[in-house]
């Protein structure tokens, strides 16, 4: 008779007890595993879930800073997870976002606890980056910090929604992954052409297009019209949806999964 498996133990790569923060301040113990973040309420003891699993499938970024009140010797780290989620009111799942706040102070010195949330915001932005190689097959290289996205918007694509969708959407989920941006607004046909064309693209980790698939066809010209076009056609593109169709980003979305 087969024996079922066990349930997979994943090692436990860090272990601390802080506090949340938010309405109302509760002491946890938070357990980072390779591809786990959870969260276990230790007191008080109120209502409410009293452990949390996040997945860090479903993590974008993770950051360490102090607090503006100078008096507060404290550290703070917030890790940002957008898990699939029912809507509310509406049939099928969406992306949520979930932002988990988290206060170090185990000493008086404020640089002490500032080292220590930068290295627990550290261990989970280098576990977040190791999920993501594992999906995609990804060679490990060393990633810089910050990056930097040029981003491209045709403001009349589709229903000319696509400035109000990047400020509502896009633009909050970069600041959450540490990711700085320029945002050009294209003014006319081939302006996004001549841009990249022309531009140091040096400065830059990415090009970005929100729009239909006509911008991303004006990039991919520029780049190849480029004397230096070889290296060029390597700089990374991405796609977020603006236009009507988003055939490329729909078919991007779904063969990687």
């Amino acid at each position: 008779m087969l024996q079922p498996s066990p349930p997979e133990i994943c090692q436990v790569l860090m272990y601390g007890e802080f506090m949340v923060t938010g309405s109302m301040k509760v002491r946890c113990s938070l357990i980072l595993t390779e591809t786990e973040l959870t969260v276990q309420k230790i007191s008080p003891a109120l209502g409410g879930r009293g452990k949390v699993v996040y997945y860090l499938s479903d993590c974008v970024g993770c950051r360490a800073y102090r607090s503006h009140d100078s008096t507060d010797v404290g550290a703070y780290f917030s890790a940002y997870f957008y898990p699939l989620r029912t809507r509310w009111m509406r049939s099928g799942v969406a992306r949520q976002r979930v932002e988990q706040c988290f206060r170090v102070a185990p000493d008086q010195n404020p640089s002490v606890n500032l080292q220590e949330a930068q290295r627990w915001s550290r261990a989970i932005r280098d576990r977040v980056l190791h999920q993501r190689q594992q999906k995609t097959g990804a060679i490990k290289v060393e990633v810089k910090r910050p990056l930097m996205f040029l981003i491209l918007l045709n403001p009349h694509s589709g229903k000319g929604h696509a400035h109000a969708l990047f400020n509502g959407n896009v633009q909050g989920m970069l600041q959450d992954a540490g990711i700085q941006h320029t945002l050009i607004i294209t003014e006319r046909q081939n302006h996004a052409r001549e841009l990249v064309r022309d531009a140091d693209l040096s400065q830059w980790d990415a090009l970005v297009i929100m729009s239909g698939d006509g911008l991303l066809f004006e990039v991919v010209n520029g780049l190849m019209e480029r004397e230096d076009w070889e290296e060029a056609i390597q700089t990374p593109l991405g796609v977020l949806p603006g236009g009507s169709g988003n055939a490329l980003a729909a078919s991007i979305h779904h063969y990687s999964g």
